[in-house]
């Protein structure tokens, strides 16, 4: 009997969340990348950002806007990691529409000028 409730235990709490297959995107000159799951991205769920900036580089507050369709402004708030990565989650909500066009926009705060001040690209989500 105790067996048997362990195992009931076991499997109601066991995660089944899957992890998503990852896609390494370049925003500027391979200089900066983002790893994101592949698109298009599932909706209402936690999908994991990882953003790797050259030596001096700090992300400021990025914002996800639809592209095909209002959603209003969605903040990603960055977080140091470890070296020059940076880590964040991002939720996007379901629409009427079953699949979507967003727009990221990463400014970035740095003294070199041989780089951008924000990068921006689009991917889409699907319901």
């Amino acid at each position: 009997m105790l067996l048997l409730l362990a195992l009931h235990s076991i499997s109601c709490s066991f995660d089944s969340t899957q992890q998503l297959p990852v896609a390494k995107i370049d925003l500027y000159q391979e200089t900066i990348i983002l790893s994101m799951p592949q698109q298009p991205v599932p909706l209402e769920q936690a999908l994991p950002l990882r953003l790797i900036l050259p030596a001096g580089v700090t992300p400021k507050l990025a914002i996800v806007e639809g592209e095909s369709m209002e959603m209003g402004r969605i903040p990603i708030q960055w977080r140091s990691a470890e070296g020059n990565e940076w880590q964040a989650t991002l939720y996007l909500g379901a629409c009427t529409e079953s699949e979507m066009e967003w727009r990221m926009t990463i400014p970035l705060a740095h003294s070199d000028n041989n780089l951008p001040t924000s990068v921006t690209f689009t991917f889409s989500s699907k319901r």
